[in-house]
């Protein structure tokens, strides 16, 4: 009997793929044998899949900007003339920041949203296309802790919403399409041991306290761990579930 999570011969896009999570997610998925498509903003993306090719995985990179409508197009016109139909998404490009709600700018409103939630549409509307036209195919959006929970001590509403509605751009995408053989779900981090954190709790001690005493399992969750979810939601193991926000925080959105 087949594996249903085996995913060998899959092409699969990753934004977002050098950060923590993408980065864990792009070595991951080469791990099960699918071809990554490492892509990021700049040439950094280039290292991810110099290391997953060094370790004798398949990968491929692309460069382009998710909060620009026209890169994404244009990306997804290149893939689809090199790999044809992908056969999975994992849209996980994302930014976040620190500011009060009061001194918000519409400059730091519209960059939030331009990334996290107006880029995983573009995403997934130009590089869903083919597999919407070929019948087949899984996609899985990164949404946050915070799009389902008032996180504390971090003021970051803007981020908090975007989260929210990448959260019900799967519910929403999930039913329109769920007849077309495309499936669609999310992954819901809680507080992740990547670079960035490491650095607040090298700074803010008081508040990397705060976060691990609201996480009922007392750690940070770590990147191979979203890595493992968004894998699975992309197989075939998860071939009955879309339209499911499956979080990935340590028990933190029920405490």
């Amino acid at each position: 009997m087949r594996n249903p999570m085996d995913i060998s011969g899959r092409k699969i896009l990753v934004t977002g793929a050098a950060g923590g999570i993408g980065s864990a997610a792009c070595r991951y998925l080469a791990s099960l044998g699918a071809t990554v498509i490492a892509a990021d903003r700049d040439a950094s993306v280039e290292r991810i899949r110099d290391d997953i090719r060094s370790s004798g995985g398949k990968a491929e990179s692309v460069v382009f900007n998710v909060a620009d409508r026209n890169s994404v197009q244009e990306a997804a016109a290149a893939v689809q003339r090199s790999f044809g139909a992908l056969d999975g998404i994992f849209a996980n490009a994302g930014m976040s920041y620190e500011r009060p709600a009061l001194d918000h700018s519409e400059a730091d409103w519209r960059t939030v949203m331009s990334v996290n939630l107006d880029g995983v549409f573009w995403t997934v509307q130009a590089f869903g296309r083919s597999m919407l036209e070929a019948g087949k195919g899984a996609i899985v959006m990164t949404a946050s802790i915070a799009g389902v929970k008032a996180v504390r001590p971090e003021l970051h509403v803007g981020y908090d919403v975007s989260k929210a509605g990448v959260a019900h751009m799967c519910r929403v995408l999930a039913a329109e399409w769920a007849k077309s053989g495309v499936r669609v779900n999310a992954v819901g981090p809680g507080y992740t041991d990547t670079v960035m954190l490491a650095e607040v709790g090298r700074t803010q001690p008081a508040v990397m306290k705060q976060w691990l005493d609201d996480t009922p399992v007392g750690r940070l969750i770590k990147p191979e761990e979203i890595a493992s979810a968004a894998a699975f939601l992309l197989s075939d193991a998860a071939s009955g579930v879309t339209g499911h926000l499956l979080m990935v925080d340590g028990g933190y959105s029920i405490a």
